[in-house]
């Protein structure tokens, strides 16, 4: 079963402002205009796909080794102060928020060489679903794989938020709630303006176009951790974001 809550339930917290945004973009922007066009649906009006346990729970500790490993070699950030004091301590390469932090495990082509099954499984899964993902034999290489950390208070909360310049994203929820407690922090993409909440359990992934609007709701208790992988016609990328 897709673990998965349309419209009509509340709206997640933190979430209102992008609620705003995705209806009046979904009033402004008639996906049939769009489809018009460019020649191809609009990334909005392709839905989302949870894909229940796509990692087993070895395979979640596998994520958090390689983010113990990756995060051993990172020097102290000077500024780690402004973090809130949960994240303090938490190795990363980027924050977001003081409630949230995400780790490169590409960099360097970390994962990929470290953890080949782990990673090949992951793009595959990307890649090999049923329904429109794109042409099949585009080539697509890693831009990002990204271990993210989000605290209490934490949350992706932007309105109109997408990973521009990728072609298709996936992020793995490794947060257990039965034992840390998790709270909130549920991924939210849009639907004609209206929310559609995805209640993911530890290993079920969700998959969706890039430029597909999509929010994290803030976390009101316990932490979220979350594998992030983008996918991009670009070189493979073994450095930050960008490059």
């Amino acid at each position: 079963a897709l673990h998965c809550i349309m419209a009509e339930a509340p709206l997640p917290p933190g979430l209102e402002g992008a609620q705003d945004w995705a209806r009046d973009y979904a009033a402004a922007n008639p996906s049939e205009a769009f489809e018009l066009l460019f020649g191809r649906p609009s990334p909005e009006t392709l839905p989302a796909l949870v894909i229940p346990q796509l990692l087993s729970p070895e395979e979640v500790k596998q994520c958090f080794s390689a983010g113990s490993e990756v995060g051993s070699s990172i020097e102290p950030f000077a500024t780690s102060s402004w973090l809130c004091a949960a994240l303090r301590a938490t190795p990363h390469d980027i924050g977001y928020s003081g409630e949230h932090v995400a780790l490169y495990l590409h960099k360097g082509g970390y994962l990929q060489t470290k953890q080949p099954a782990l990673c090949d499984k992951l793009l595959h899964s990307m890649r090999r679903q049923p329904g429109n993902w794109g042409d099949p034999a585009l080539a697509l290489q890693v831009r990002c794989i990204e271990l993210h950390t989000y605290a209490v208070g934490g949350g992706l909360l932007e309105p109109g938020h997408r990973d521009n310049g990728s072609k298709l994203s996936m992020s793995v929820l490794l947060s257990d709630a039965a034992t840390t407690g998790l709270e909130g922090g549920q991924i939210v993409t849009w639907s004609g303006g209206e929310p559609v909440v995805h209640e993911l359990r530890r290993g079920d992934a969700l998959l969706f176009h890039s430029g597909k609007a999509h929010n994290v709701a803030t976390v009101t208790s316990g932490m979220r951790q979350s594998l992030v992988i983008e996918l991009w016609v670009g070189p493979t990328n073994t450095k930050d974001r960008e490059s």
